[in-house]
């Protein structure tokens, strides 16, 4: 149960450099201007023993530990995290595009989506030419620091075009399917959809201050 007692703990680990116990959410945001959302508690992945999974139709499944995924080619972008609660931050963020991960398993000509699994039990689903798209990334690293546990760690996807519960945190494995199945944030409530689309409407910009709500046209953000 997420109860004031594990918030507490939770912002004293935090505080005091050491690894919580568990990854809670919070409504506080953080040093980067983001809050924290989780679909389950869990502990952090250990870094050192974590493996990207890829696997499902490709020619050559495998597990990519994190010093293979940090030598492939990176690139850094300036991106707008929109979640579907009405606040959004900008970061920068570091990571590869996903035609490395094509590169590396050549998915069968059957393989038209993926599905990605969370170490929280979160799940997405991606057509494969949206995560070819310029914008997308998956992010190894947050304002030129390793990801923090707190925000994903190891691995986690960006998509600023979508709101973030797109963005899938924790990403322990990546199945080439034929076709995609929408997001587990369906089965939550009625403010999810399977594409994830931001769309027309509003939003508080919380490293802007917070307390001005702006009007959006849908999309990425990219005004502010």
């Amino acid at each position: 149960m997420l109860n004031r007692r594990n918030l507490l703990a939770f912002a004293a680990a935090s505080a005091s450099g050491q690894k919580p116990k568990l990854l809670l959410p919070s409504d506080v945001p953080d040093e980067f201007h983001l809050k924290l959302m989780w679909y389950s508690p869990v502990a952090p992945i250990d870094p050192r023993t974590w493996r990207l999974q890829l696997k499902g139709l490709v020619e050559k499944p495998q597990q990519i530990p994190l010093a293979q995924l940090r030598a492939l080619p990176q690139q850094t972008q300036s991106s707008r995290m929109k979640c579907v609660q009405c606040w959004s931050a900008r970061a920068s963020w570091s990571g590869f595009r996903f035609q490395q991960l094509l590169d590396l398993t050549k998915p069968s000509k059957k393989a038209k989506a993926v599905r990605i699994d969370c170490a929280d039990k979160w799940y997405e689903y991606f057509n494969i030419e949206d995560l070819q798209q310029s914008n997308v990334m998956f992010v190894l690293d947050l304002a030129g620091q390793p990801l923090p546990d707190r925000h994903g760690a190891p691995l986690r996807l960006l998509d600023p075009s979508r709101y973030g519960y797109k963005s899938a945190k924790l990403i322990t494995a990546i199945t080439f399917v034929e076709v995609g199945k929408g997001s587990m944030a369906c089965d939550i409530g009625p403010y999810y959809s399977p594409d994830g689309r931001i769309l027309p409407g509003y939003d508080t910009p919380l490293d802007l201050g917070g307390k001005t709500k702006r009007k959006i046209a849908g999309g990425e953000i990219t005004e502010y």
